[in-house]
């Protein structure tokens, strides 16, 4: 326990001024390298990482989507993707006696997952108030941050309602800690997050809160969150491992701390990328 807070602190810090330098080259380099460790962990997790014809297409593709989100190539992004596709369908067709048919499709849908959840959360950072990277205002300095309170928020609450008050199991095959009273609770909190941080927001910057619109989004967004924890306890529990990882003592690897992020940076990004829904959480203020 004592190893768990101390590595919990040392993270929460890292994370802070990560996200303090998130308008500099500090916030997309360490996504990259936090998705480049995220594949290599399911990698190892399904069992090809030893299988060069597997492992390397996909470390390959997990380092060079974060960059072409960093360079805006998404035409290009669309394509390593398909590429990567046909690889793995080469691989099926000509090398099926040396591959595991299931292995090779768990490993391209998660990576392709992994990547393309850490490549939305790039996006975020840089989404403005009209379609397009070069046109509209900066909003994403404050959109972003949802992502992450929604998933720790979400994450923490549901953890200690579960403690004091949690009775009806959730998923016992799955997660069996987790129960139905714990998953109600992290979604309140969730919600009142969301609520909170559209107060504060709206006191600091030239944005006006949705309040409706930011309850409903916290409400869905924590849903997702504990969808994406229990995604990951199924491919653990399906190959048999603890952990991820061991990048973080006490806490597992990259994947066992941004499980629940992962799948809330897509739908926040398909939300807000078009100009009418993003106004459904913020609206920028007339100056």
């Amino acid at each position: 326990m004592k190893q768990r807070i101390i590595t919990g602190t040392i993270f929460a810090a890292l994370v802070m001024v990560v996200l303090f330098l998130s308008h500099t080259w500090v916030y997309p380099t360490v996504i990259l390298l936090l998705c480049v460790v995220g594949a290599s962990e399911m990698l190892r997790c399904v069992g090809v990482w030893k299988e060069p014809l597997l492992s390397v297409p996909g470390m390959v593709y997990a380092a060079a989507c974060p960059f072409l989100a960093m360079e805006y190539r998404y035409g290009v992004l669309m394509a390593a993707t398909m590429a990567y596709l046909f690889i793995m369908l080469f691989m099926l067709v000509f090398a099926h006696e040396r591959v595991n048919t299931e292995r090779v499709c768990t490993a391209y849908t998660m990576i392709v997952y992994i990547t393309i959840c850490f490549v939305c959360l790039i996006r975020l950072r840089y989404v403005t108030t009209e379609t397009g990277m070069d046109t509209g205002r900066m909003v994403g300095q404050y959109i972003y941050l949802l992502v992450f309170i929604a998933a720790w928020v979400t994450d923490t609450f549901a953890y200690f309602t579960g403690v004091f008050f949690g009775k009806h199991k959730l998923c016992p095959k799955i997660s069996p800690k987790k129960t139905i009273e714990g998953s109600v609770g992290g979604i309140v909190f969730c919600v009142l997050a969301f609520l909170l941080y559209g107060f504060v927001v709206s006191r600091l910057f030239p944005l006006e809160p949705n309040y409706l619109g930011l309850a409903i989004v916290g409400l869905v967004m924590s849903v997702l969150s504990q969808v994406g924890d229990l995604l990951a306890s199924v491919i653990k529990r399906t190959y048999g491992i603890k952990d991820y990882g061991k990048l973080f003592p006490g806490h597992g690897g990259v994947l066992d701390r941004f499980d629940s992020v992962l799948l809330l940076a897509p739908f926040l990004l398909a939300l807000v990328e078009d100009a009418q829904f993003l106004q459904l959480i913020f609206q920028v203020a007339a100056q």
